[in-house]
Parts: C-alpha cells; structure tokens; sequence
C-alpha cells in the first residue's frame, strides 16, 4: 500500500516537473488537474531554490526537491515496516 501511494505522488509530481520543464499550455484540462492535484505536495518546497530557464525550457527545483524527499519519506516507512512483523523463509520456516 506504501508503494502505490508514494508511487502515484512520485508519478505526479513527475508529469508536474516533464510539464513545467516543457512549458506545457497550463489551459488544457489534464495539465490544469495534475498542477492543481500535486500543488499541496510541492507548496512547502516552494522557493527553497529559484526555477532555472534555459532558453524556452523551466527546471522546477521545487518539483526535484520534493520528488527526492517523499521517495525519502516512502524508503523510511518501508524500512520501518520491515522491521516489524513476522519474518518468513523460503524453506517455510518463521521467525
């Protein structure tokens, strides 16, 4: 369950930053829905660093930021969950 949350977070937070970097028309709907879903996963990263253009394309570090940090946050709670519990074996045995 871990994995398919910080998964979809990860995938939108990725289209958000392929978008922006491409300078996609923000008045089509699907890219108006993906910055509007993933702008609360980005907003406390905001103005950390300054957005970087290079010619016509826009690199987001906020974006970069926060896609590094919530994979973080995702390894940290798998981590944490595969301390606990039962251990199970191939031969079948349990710990």
């Amino acid at each position: 369950m871990v994995n398919i949350v910080f998964g979809v977070i990860e995938f939108l937070l990725l289209l958000r930053f392929i978008f922006k970097f491409f300078a996609v028309n923000v008045g089509t709907p699907f890219v108006a829905w993906i910055y509007a879903a993933s702008a609360p996963l980005v907003s406390p990263f905001a103005k950390i660093l300054p957005d970087l253009e290079l010619g016509g394309f826009v690199v987001d570090f906020a974006v970069l930021v926060a896609l590094l940090v919530y994979m973080f946050i995702g390894y940290l709670i798998l981590q944490a969950f595969s301390y606990g519990g039962r251990r199970y074996y191939r031969d079948g045995s349990v710990e």
